[in-house]
């Protein structure tokens, strides 16, 4: 039971990490802030709770590693895909903008 407590909080650190830098980087929410966070917080609890309950049911280390390894980058995606923006682009359009904008040219 610790260990899997101690798994899901390791597991929620990049998900919270990238949900603050996020509220650093794209502060223009407007109130939509007030409802995205609690729900993102709620879509990356239950995709890391289900990805625990599969993890505890596999013995392979192997399929054990690859449902984690899909399970961080998805919830990452997560906070990224509902973090609201008033008026500018979505974040990820900005984030597409800002990394190939230079290469296109």
């Amino acid at each position: 039971m610790k260990k899997s407590v101690i798994t899901f909080f390791l597991a929620l650190i990049p998900s919270i990490a990238t949900i603050l830098l996020l509220i650093e980087y794209f502060p223009y929410t407007g109130l939509g802030r007030v409802i995205s966070i609690p729900i993102t917080l709620l879509f990356n609890i239950t995709i890391l709770l289900v990805s625990l309950f599969i993890t505890q049911k596999l013995k392979s280390r192997v399929f054990k590693s690859l449902i984690w390894i899909a399970a961080i980058p998805i919830s990452v995606l997560v906070a990224i895909f509902l973090h609201p923006q008033e008026y500018l682009p979505s974040v990820l359009t900005q984030l597409q903008e800002l990394i190939f904008s230079h290469t296109t040219k």
